[in-house]
């Protein structure tokens, strides 16, 4: 009995550290020591996605935890990457084989184009290449990325795939998991030290029903109507944000003009707002130190101050103080 519930156990085992490593590696982008990258052939990127309105400067390597706008960032490591032209590709992932797809799945689609859902041609960007795809439905999504070179027309391509709006965390789940696992793990060793009788069926039943507890999801905010302005949302207001200059430039100075409101389109008047920002994935802040000047009308805040000094992902951070009560709305863009 002993030898057979030993067996069991490694059988659980190994299946978890099969999932597990899959929740941690899809494909094209792998995770190597808390840095996600995706490699494209023999070249590497940092790989970053944001979802600004939802999860504010969360960074994702994969799985989206929402539906909605959401930002894919890739940093070149690699110069020759800076010569190419890449093009990005979202397609439904109906290969039958989930995040196990690959580049011979892709290659077996005879209709592309059919399953496409977003497509950014190809672009030759200096060091950043972002595109940015508002998701409706959430779904099993497949990425892949291809970068061609013009001199001699080779191809390297990378496929990852990915869910979009899922309602679970995985690395939460994984933690439980392996509280779980090393909790029954000795539980059931001291019994068998002990020689004590028990049954297999209820260690595994108890095993189940503690593994089987999900994480709490992160509840949704609301979204912001107008898709023309770069927007916040937090518990309580929405924000809309809008530079005095199109397209906004590097090293220039210039203002923003801010429509802050309830999630009832109500105006917010004589807040208290604070700004800041900087780039997340570079862990640096801004060079200035922009400042509120005047609510022109009621919910409506000019913003002076603002510059951005390099090209990438930046966040805009407007900290809204006004009875006793701080909240914070993040607005992201790529330059």
């Amino acid at each position: 009995m002993r030898l057979q519930l030993i067996a069991l156990l490694k059988k659980i085992l190994c299946l978890f550290l099969f999932a597990s490593g899959n929740a941690f590696s899809h494909g094209g982008v792998v995770l190597e020591e808390d840095i996600c990258l995706i490699k494209v052939g023999f070249f590497q990127a940092h790989f970053t996605v944001f979802q600004p309105r939802t999860r504010e400067h969360e960074q994702f390597c994969e799985d989206l935890p929402d539906t909605g706008e959401s930002l894919f960032v890739l940093e070149y490591l690699h110069d020759g990457l800076e010569k190419m032209s890449v093009d990005f590709r979202i397609i439904e992932n109906l290969t039958g084989n989930g995040s196990f797809a690959n580049q011979a799945d892709i290659e077996l689609i005879e209709d592309i184009d059919a399953i496409t859902v977003f497509y950014q041609p190809p672009l030759q960007n200096p060091d950043v290449f972002a595109v940015l795809h508002n998701f409706k439905e959430e779904g099993e999504f497949i990425g892949v990325v291809t970068a061609q070179n013009s001199k001699d027309s080779k191809r390297y391509t990378a496929v990852f795939p990915f869910e979009a709006g899922f309602t679970s965390n995985d690395i939460s789940n994984i933690a439980v998991l392996l509280t779980v696992l090393s909790v029954s793990l000795g539980w059931i060793g001291f019994l068998l030290i002990k020689r004590k009788r028990t049954s297999p069926i209820l260690s595994l039943i108890a095993l189940v029903a503690l593994i089987s507890i999900g994480a709490t999801p992160k509840p949704a905010y609301a979204e912001f109507s107008n898709p023309e302005v770069i927007v916040g949302v937090s518990e309580s207001y929405k924000v809309a944000g809008k530079a005095s200059i199109n397209p906004v430039a590097i090293n220039q100075i210039h203002s923003w003009t801010l429509n802050l409101q309830t999630h009832d389109s109500r105006p917010v008047e004589k807040a208290d707002i604070a700004v800041s920002g900087g780039m997340p994935l570079h862990d640096h802040g801004l060079p200035t130190q922009p400042k509120v000047v005047s609510e022109i009308l009621p919910g409506n805040y000019k913003v002076d101050g603002l510059k951005f000094h390099m090209r990438g992902y930046w966040e805009i951070t407007i900290e809204v103080r006004r009875e006793d009560t701080s909240e914070t709305l993040i607005l992201g863009l790529n330059l």
